[in-house]
């Protein structure tokens, strides 16, 4: 079995599910967070966003349309950007282990490195973005400016554990990006994926802008992260959802209030005499901790 993504690309074994306008992409980017991204959709009218068969892995194409160094230098001025401590960095601390060796791919929001690195682990971090790398030396913290993939060849089997926090939805060479963490895991270690699930309630909103090229090149779920281990050497061990964080309740509010009022004519009649938003988001923060959130986090072993 083979899993198709924006690099890897086969007609037979994909299905094209929805066409997206060039203009209307770069206008909403430079509408909703003031970047120019029209270099990278340079001489297209339009891109596409292809499902693959094998996987339900969905992925955007061409393959030029993906984001470089300079555009996420320009996200790093939103201080929500690189969230230094998240939800999954919190799970994934509690199952370490003493001794554990470990590898965060894409360590810009240095908060995981600095923190374990802090309560004494062995931790390195790969990251591409030169100025995040930079900070990282000056607070003594062992990030590298490289690929996992050239990362690879020198650390074949050295590592306990090797993680990716909300990086693998911007890959666009998805396999040779998983086959290289594979590789410098120890046998037994263990590959932590986290990214945003595209069947949570972001679905309703196609994820924001942000989960478009040029920042997302591709959209998993848990159906396409389980069948991973059909494609990999590498078997599942646990699939969790985050439970809706605080500072998702306004985004998650809204997506719901919007699809009451579209679908009820009931709703639509109350709201005229009594806001009902703000209920929604009284019954969402009260109840985050049992509504699926906005990512998922795959757990995997190499046997």
């Amino acid at each position: 079995m083979k899993l198709n993504s924006t690099s890897s690309f086969d007609e037979n074994t994909s299905k094209l599910l929805n066409t997206y306008s060039v203009a209307d992409l770069t206008l909403r980017y430079q509408k909703e967070l003031k970047i120019d991204v029209s270099n990278y959709y340079k001489d297209l009218d339009q891109i596409n966003l292809f499902e693959c068969l094998n996987t339900k892995y969905q992925f955007f194409s061409p393959s030029t349309i993906v984001g470089d160094g300079l555009f996420y230098e320009e996200l790093e001025r939103f201080d929500w950007y690189y969230m230094p401590w998240k939800w999954e960095h919190e799970f994934i601390k509690k199952t370490l282990k003493p001794g554990d060796r470990i590898l965060e791919v894409g360590s810009g929001g240095l908060g995981f490195v600095r923190h374990l690195a802090n309560e004494g682990f062995d931790i390195s971090g790969l990251e591409l973005n030169q100025k995040r790398v930079l900070k990282a030396k000056e607070q003594g913290l062992n990030v590298i400016s490289e690929t996992v993939q050239e990362f690879s060849f020198r650390n074949s089997e050295s590592f306990d554990m090797c993680c990716s926090f909300q990086v693998l939805e911007h890959i666009a060479d998805v396999n040779s990006f998983i086959e290289a963490q594979v590789s410098i895991l120890k046998k037994g270690g263990r590959l932590v994926i986290c990214v945003p699930n595209n069947d949570s309630f972001i679905k309703y909103s196609e994820g924001g802008i942000l989960n478009f090229p040029p920042h997302h090149m591709g959209r998993w779920n848990s159906k396409s992260l389980k069948i991973l281990e059909n494609i990999f050497p590498i078997k599942l061990l646990q699939i969790v959802n985050e439970p809706l964080q605080d500072y998702h309740v306004a985004w998650f509010s809204k997506i719901t209030f919007e699809r009451l009022m579209k679908n009820y004519n009931i709703i639509r009649r109350i709201n005229r005499l009594i806001p009902l938003l703000k209920f929604v988001k009284i019954y969402s923060k009260r109840n985050r901790k049992n509504i699926k959130g906005h990512s998922i986090l795959a757990i995997f072993e190499k046997p």
